[in-house]
């Protein structure tokens, strides 16, 4: 029984990447006495190690199946983010590792379809029973997205209440992107939501890349780990911005 549930737990962190003792104790049912145990057993082997808010899964020679690693920053905002999610809400999940790690936060929302150009996304949501729709196009390697004039017609066709986008820079002159066909498709995917949220880790305030695709005031809200300075903060009060920080949970 012992290591059947270490199998199980094995398998389930590498899937995922990352897991705290919380998620372990409620989804397997066992105490954090337990959890614990299993947690220094499965370290001692050398398949996860401990990691603030919780366990990181260690990459072995033989596995190719990852397309994002868990990253615990990127973690709480997505779960931040999945806080604006509600029943049977559309969303629009862009492409970028931050919304992929926005998924597992969403298991429990019922009658949810995500829409995304994303094959990290799209490979975490088929986890569980999301409607889903994955737009069509050409497939771009660097961003493991969908992308072109196709990608963008097939998104303008649709409606959503909500899209959560990334972004790799955000300056005073605006949301920008390294490439100019993803930041083309965040611009439909912006014009089809009624909401529209910002991703984006403190790494990303400050910096400028070559393509824009949004201002601040074109944004509902923006959500990040860590608060931004204040004259930035400012700007979001006087435009109506929500600025979110997501917690820091207790280790």
């Amino acid at each position: 029984m012992k290591l059947k549930r270490l199998q199980a737990i094995r398998e389930y962190i590498r899937r995922l990447h990352g897991w705290t003792y919380e998620d372990l104790s409620r989804d397997f049912d066992i105490s954090m006495t337990t959890v614990r145990r299993d947690v220094d057993l499965l370290t001692e082997s050398g398949f996860v190690e401990k990691v603030h808010g919780g366990i990181r899964y260690l990459k072995q020679e033989d596995d190719n199946s990852d397309l994002f690693i868990y990253e615990y920053e990127k973690d709480r905002i997505g779960k931040a983010a999945a806080s604006l999610v509600e029943d049977n809400d559309i969303i629009v999940l862009g492409s970028g590792t931050t919304a992929a790690h926005m998924v597992r936060h969403l298991r429990d929302k019922k009658g949810l379809t995500v829409i995304t150009n994303n094959l990290a996304v799209l490979r975490e949501s088929v986890r569980y029973g999301f409607s889903l729709v994955f737009i069509g196009g050409n497939f771009d390697r660097r961003t493991l997205s969908v992308v072109g004039t196709q990608s963008v017609k097939q998104m303008g066709e649709l409606n959503a209440n909500k899209c959560f986008l990334s972004c790799n820079g955000i300056t005073e002159h605006g949301i920008s992107n390294v490439a100019d066909q993803e930041a083309e498709m965040k611009k439909e995917t912006m014009k089809i939501s009624s909401k529209v949220y910002l991703l984006a880790d403190h790494t990303k305030f400050g910096v400028m890349s070559l393509y824009n695709f949004a201002q601040i005031e074109e944004l509902d809200g923006i959500i990040t780990d860590r608060k931004p300075d204040e004259e930035f903060a400012e700007r979001c009060r006087e435009k109506d911005v929500t600025l979110m920080i997501a917690e820091q949970e207790e280790s």
